[in-house]
């Protein structure tokens, strides 16, 4: 049995008590103190950018390009989506990134 000191009163409380039994001072951090880093949301901006400019300079000969593009696209789609559904740091930076990325892909196969 582990024992850890209350946030709010300062007694010895057990370590998986979600609330103070003295004073019912929650024990676990909020969800609004938000963990993680930047590296996904960033990640699908670079990919939602790749695939803009393979949309921009998309050739409907080239059917490389185009598969190529699309998956980029794709790719910065779902990194946008699970992003955004994992609560991380980022949420403007993916939205954009999800709205450069479909807008790419709907140029790249309608090409």
């Amino acid at each position: 049995m582990s024992m850890v000191f209350c946030r709010g009163c300062g007694e010895e409380i057990h370590d998986t008590a979600p609330l103070c039994p003295h004073c019912g001072a929650p024990q676990t951090q909020t969800s609004s103190a938000v963990s993680g880093s930047l590296w996904l949301a960033i990640a699908s901006i670079v990919l939602a950018v790749l695939a803009a400019i393979c949309a921009v300079q998309v050739n409907s000969f080239d059917r490389d390009q185009l598969v190529g593009g699309s998956a980029i696209a794709l790719v910065a789609l779902a990194a946008g989506a699970i992003n955004l559904q994992q609560k991380k740091p980022g949420k403007g930076i993916s939205v954009t990134a999800i709205v450069v990325a479909a807008v790419s892909f709907l140029v790249l196969i309608g090409s």
